[in-house]
């Protein structure tokens, strides 16, 4: 008796928590291949899919649907397959939620040509230093991922277009990684002026036209150069060479919706499997990063000079326990001297202060009422040149009150603490005649407003920027020579594990703006702890002193990069359920000697956008199958539909 036995392929289709799918081939079709794109239908439609097996045998065909035909377009490669495979069992992720990062948008129908970028032959890369001469060399006889360490200012940018140039001449793909949307603007009109045509752009401001257009050439390698966000990192390149991760410390990298992956990390994983070079570029390299060095995973090149001989800046600390201030103000008198004599000496001064808006919190004094947003636990943040309160982590507006709404008294409401809107304000009050510009991400609406922005600088047509972190991230102003950190002490509130490292790096970053020409640069940071380790390392240049402290600490306290960590967030909008729910969690949780199991805990957020939420932390030892673990761990319980469950491996922030 014969068994009815049929020919099958297995399709992977880019379809948020899916996982592959029989389809059967009928007998007038072509020839396909694993990694072949083929249309498929999927719930009343069709769709693009990628065929992941080829010739698997199952039994009752007649219930297969059949693919509809292939697409005349390069395959998806064996190492884009690999890769797929690897984060899904990595981040314990269905194979359709990551095939989605590489194939975002669906390319069938009519779409713009195939962009395809022309190397125009004028080169104008300028020459190296002796410094970056010899960093370019250890780069590229590098074997492995390779740091690229240097102070702002030393010229990283520059040796990674060299690296670039040798990749295009071997006709290879590249890729650089910025963590930031609004840094692409500086980066490509260097590139463009460097090698003579635009890179292609991959950021949330592409439009989905563009990126089929984008997807198409990436497969028919014809895009050479992709400039882009970390979901970058994800494209279906065909012949990958160059991966760089520019300013690789950042947590931007750290993708925190959806699957919730490192692009820092991943690029490593991507290159080992492609064969691609891997850069990891930053003046604050992470202590991750710096740990795979010491374990002589990555190797280390350093610049120790700024470029064309700039001046490194010098630092200070202004011990606001020793200033008088005037009520509502926030800048010291030194400072405010300072910014004077800059003004007088026609150079650009930037104020830092990581605090959005005027205010982040109105209350009344008369009966002690505070603007809190109902969805979440925060306070609404004053904006007073919208005239609205803001809720910064759902999104909630309402309008800026003139009058308390328990008590009703119209003379009672003040704000506490300032952003740099309230900043802006202080420093018109005191230099009326200067130009002054703020920056954040409320005032970079659009992509081309920071170039607006870049381009005022350069042409000296701002005096004084006063900006949250989104300036501290690569920008070059050649005439800015004063940073002021308004409020040294801001990246420590919150206890998180990597906060004093956050707050070296931001506040390195933010300092390396100053004195990047052949002018002296001077940082002045505001501070009621001059004796934080943190801003005694920075004062006094002792980056390896702080390092060896934080890796002491963590090893001491058995946390990364000397374990492996992952997060259970559980988040319901019934806050009994779900405490109920994440006790009942750690309660089934199969033991192990290689195993701490922190909470659950209310989560540092605790209701965000009408949803409690509680955190569990488990934390591992470096040899130990943690994906395994998690994997039996989660297959105990069934969380109802009324509870969402997120798995983070190797969580960046506790915040959330």
């Amino acid at each position: 008796m014969l068994t009815n036995y049929m020919k099958t392929i297995t399709v992977l289709l880019p379809q948020l928590k899916l996982f592959p799918l029989n389809y059967s081939i009928t007998e007038n079709i072509q020839e396909f291949f694993v990694g072949d794109l083929v249309i498929v239908p999927f719930r009343n439609k069709v769709r693009i899919g990628i065929i992941w097996e080829m010739n698997t045998n199952v039994t009752k065909t007649d219930k297969l649907r059949s693919i509809k035909s292939g697409l005349t377009i390069n395959r998806i490669s064996n190492d884009v397959l690999a890769f797929i495979k690897h984060v899904s069992d990595y981040y314990l992720t269905e194979l359709g939620s990551i095939a989605k990062l590489v194939l975002p948008v669906d390319i069938l129908g009519k779409s713009l040509k195939i962009i395809k970028q022309e190397e125009q032959g004028t080169l104008s890369l300028p020459n190296l230093s002796i410094a970056q001469e010899k960093a370019l060399i250890g780069a590229n006889t590098s074997t492995k991922p390779v740091v690229l360490k240097g102070i702002t200012g030393s010229g990283k940018t520059e040796i990674y277009f060299h690296m670039v140039k040798n990749y295009l001449e071997n006709k290879k793909q590249i890729l650089i990684m910025l963590p930031e949307i609004a840094l692409s603007q500086q980066l490509i009109k260097r590139f463009k002026q460097r090698f003579g045509f635009d890179p292609v752009v991959w950021n949330a401001t592409v439009t989905i036209a563009q990126k089929k257009a984008i997807l198409k050439g990436i497969l028919d390698n014809k895009v050479k150069v992709v400039i882009g966000a970390r979901s970058s990192l994800f494209l279906p390149y065909q012949n990958l060479g160059l991966i760089v991760v520019d300013e690789e410390h950042d947590a931007s990298y750290k993708q925190e919706e959806g699957v919730l992956y490192n692009a820092r990390d991943m690029a490593v994983l991507r290159g080992h499997l492609c064969g691609a070079k891997v850069i990891l570029s930053s003046a604050t390299p992470s202590i991750e990063t710096m740990n795979n060095v010491d374990l002589g995973k990555y190797n280390f090149v350093e610049i120790l000079e700024r470029h064309n001989n700039a001046f490194i800046p010098e630092m200070a600390i202004i011990d606001m326990k020793q200033q008088t201030l005037p009520k509502n103000s926030w800048i010291s008198a030194v400072l405010i001297e300072e910014i004077r004599k800059n003004l007088e000496k026609q150079e650009q001064t930037l104020l830092f202060l990581n605090r959005r808006g005027y205010s982040p919190v109105m209350l009344c004094k008369s009966c002690g009422f505070r603007f809190n947003c109902d969805s979440c636990s925060a306070w609404l943040v004053v904006h007073k040149i919208n005239a609205k309160l803001e809720c910064h982590h759902c999104g909630y507006q309402s309008i800026l009150h003139n009058q308390c709404p328990e008590c009703n008294d119209e003379n009672s409401l003040v704000t506490c603490g300032p952003g740099i809107e309230r900043i802006a304000e202080e420093v018109q009050s005191i230099f009326p005649n200067s130009k002054i510009a703020l920056v954040s991400k409320d005032q970079l609406i659009k992509a081309a407003d920071m170039q607006i922005l870049i381009d005022k600088m350069e042409n000296n047509e701002i005096d004084i920027l006063i900006g949250t972190q989104i300036i501290t991230k690569g920008y070059h102003f050649p005439n800015l020579t004063l940073v002021g950190v308004i409020d040294a002490d801001l990246g420590f509130i919150g206890g998180d594990l990597r906060s004093g490292e956050r707050t070296y790096q931001l506040l390195s970053q933010v300092g390396g703006r100053a004195g990047r020409e052949n002018k002296r640069g001077k940082v002045l940071l505001q501070t009621y702890y001059p004796d934080n380790m943190v801003l005694k390392a920075l004062i006094n240049n002792q980056e390896q002193q702080f390092l060896q402290y934080e890796m002491n600490h963590r090893k001491q306290a058995v946390m990364p990069p000397f374990a492996k960590m992952a997060a259970i967030i559980l988040t319901a909008k019934n806050e009994i359920m779900v405490g109920e729910l994440a006790k009942q969690m750690v309660y089934i949780a199969p033991t192990s000697d290689n195993i701490r199991i922190l909470g659950p805990t209310k989560a540092l957020m605790y209701k965000l956008s009408g949803d409690y939420r509680y955190r569990i932390l488990v934390i591992a030892d470096k040899k130990f199958p943690l994906q395994k673990y998690l994997d039996l761990w989660l297959n105990l319980i069934k969380i109802p539909s009324s509870c969402r469950l997120k798995l983070d491996i190797d969580p960046q922030s506790l915040f959330y």
